[in-house]
Parts: structure tokens; C-alpha cells; sequence
């Protein structure tokens, strides 16, 4: 049996989705711990480790499908989606402490720190790895 077969485009994106989804949840794991050891910030405890992995992986999945979109059926695919990308960080960074603050009041520095770390990194990731992997298939088939 051969199973030698080129990647297409859309499992190359997946794929690259995947790949920044793994890197950006070890970052991101690696972050809060030890930002929650060193700043003694225990009094959220939604940032667990399930919570972290699942999101991370989901939210970088979601991006390789979306960049997939974009490099197929747009011109200039690649800098529109990593616009899009810096915008829905934004957006995903400012709604979610806002929503926070209209629920339960003050929210907490540790707490827009972690928020708004890790939603860089995986804005960031989803943004100039999924490229990077996307013209360098070899690095994940």
C-alpha cells in the first residue's frame, strides 16, 4: 500500500491550524502556571487546564479552516486574513474582559493580563504560523 499522497490546500491549512493550536496551548500553559505561581493570582479559576486546551485548540483550528477560505477564494488572501486575524483578536480581547466586567464588576489586573496574553499568542500564531506552515508543507506531512 502507498500512502504517499500530496497534501491539498485544505489539509494543509487544517493541518497548520492544528500544528499552531498545539504550540499555542503549551505556550499558553506554560504562561498562566507560572504567572499564577509568581503573582499568587488564585482567585479565578477559570483558567484550567481544560478550558486553555480546548479553546486554544478550537479557536487555532477554526483559524486554519478560515485561512483556507481566504487563500482559496480571495486575491490577496493571505494579508487580508492576517488583517482579519489582528482584528477578531482585538475584538475577541476587548468583548471578553468587557463582558466580564458587565457580569461581575471589577475585573481583576491578573486577570486582563492573562486574557489579554494569551490571546495574543494565539492571534499571533494564527496569523504568521498557519502561513509559514501553509507554504512550508513539509514541516507537517
Amino acid at each position: 500500500m502507498n500512502y504517499d499522497y500530496t497534501q491539498s490546500d485544505l489539509s494543509r491549512s487544517i493541518l497548520g491550524g492544528l500544528f499552531s493550536g498545539i504550540v499555542a496551548t503549551v505556550l499558553n500553559i506554560i504562561f498562566v502556571y507560572s504567572y499564577r505561581f509568581f503573582s499568587g493570582f488564585e482567585d479565578f479559576q477559570g483558567f484550567d487546564l481544560t478550558v486553555i486546551v480546548f479553546g486554544t485548540l478550537l479557536l487555532s483550528l477554526a483559524c486554519g479552516v478560515v485561512f483556507y477560505l481566504f487563500v482559496h477564494y480571495l486575491r490577496r488572501g493571505i494579508t487580508t486574513y492576517r488583517i482579519a486575524v489582528l482584528i477578531i483578536t482585538i475584538l475577541i480581547i476587548y468583548l471578553g474582559l468587557t463582558l466580564r466586567q458587565s457580569i461581575v464588576g471589577e475585573v481583576p489586573m491578573d486577570f486582563r493580563i492573562i486574557v489579554i496574553a494569551t490571546q495574543t499568542v494565539i492571534g499571533g500564531l494564527a496569523a504568521f504560523l498557519i502561513p509559514y506552515l501553509f507554504r512550508h508543507d513539509s514541516l507537517i506531512s
